[in-house]
């Protein structure tokens, strides 16, 4: 009985010890990879992120559910893949808007320590699925509702239309700013794929009555032609503008305050009679610098 009993406790010594031996050789496993990464030093807080770092595919994954989840992005077939932490984003958008809050919703992803934007933008681009009317039906209600908490266009007769993503805005204003106002709240919309403004400023001359210049004007008198349109809308600043003309060729340079009052400039000095074509250099100029 008794020699049951000694064998019976070294048996069990002896379980302890190759227990005990496992679990040193996992230590010292784990202690050599720590010395073959990263040497005598002291790890950084950035390798021992990356020692515990999310796995690609679970990268993957997530970033893909946080762009389903916008109600902006839902359904546009944008790909994902995942390589050492670094995200490429893929597809095609109707939208630059739509395609930076691709590449914003990827970068703040957990375990993302980088993003490629390679989407492209497509005016003809679809959420998978989706009804063509339909959408464009929500987007005239939202623009709608975006005009409505406009102060500036409070009580206003603004109305738009809305057709494969492009909206056409109809009505009469006060002021050209209004007008600017009004295509700026539209712009700035992340479904809108384009903007026809066809809006009246009140007091302003349509274009068709204006007298059209003589056949033969100068390159001076056409740019101070274009000068004095630009003018008449009171919506840019002509002090940060400057205005040449070439044989029908008008080049836009200088600075405006926004990317409306941009493509305004260029839609005025093409509206002018004499000008064939229009070359727009103007620039935005920083918040910071327009006062």
């Amino acid at each position: 009985m008794v020699a049951g009993l000694r064998r019976k406790r070294f048996l069990e010594m002896r379980r302890i010890k190759s227990i005990l031996t496992i679990v040193l050789a996992i230590a010292f496993a784990g202690a050599g990879y720590y010395l073959y990464r990263f040497g005598w030093t002291a790890p950084r807080a950035s390798q021992l992120s990356q020692i515990f770092s999310t796995s690609d595919p679970t990268i993957t994954s997530k970033v893909k559910a946080d762009i389903a989840s916008s109600r902006l992005l839902n359904g546009y077939d944008v790909s994902v893949k995942t390589e050492d932490g670094v995200v490429t984003i893929g597809g095609q958008v109707p939208s630059e808007d739509l395609r930076s809050l691709a590449g914003e919703i990827t970068r703040q992803s957990p375990g993302v320590k980088d993003v490629k934007n390679l989407i492209i933008i497509g005016n003809d681009a679809r959420p998978a699925g989706s009804n063509p009317r339909i959408q464009d039906l929500e987007i005239k209600t939202a623009l709608l509702q975006g005009i409505a908490r406009s102060p500036e266009l409070a009580g206003k007769k603004i109305d738009v239309s809305v057709d494969n993503q492009v909206a056409t805005l109809t009505g009469t204003v006060d002021t050209a700013q209004q007008r600017v106002i009004a295509e700026q709240i539209v712009r700035a919309y992340a479904g809108v794929a384009g903007v026809n403004n066809a809006i009246t400023a009140a007091g302003s001359v349509p274009q068709a009555a204006q007298p059209a210049p003589a056949a033969a004007e100068s390159n001076a008198d056409l740019a101070k032609h274009v000068e004095f349109e630009l003018y008449s809308t009171g919506a840019f600043d002509l002090a940060t503008m400057n205005i040449k003309a070439d044989n029908g060729a008008i080049s836009l340079t200088g600075t405006v305050r926004s990317r409306a009052e941009q493509l305004l400039a260029e839609r005025v000095a093409q509206g002018v009679p004499g000008v064939k074509t229009v070359s727009n250099d103007l620039k935005t100029a920083p918040a910071s610098a327009r006062h």
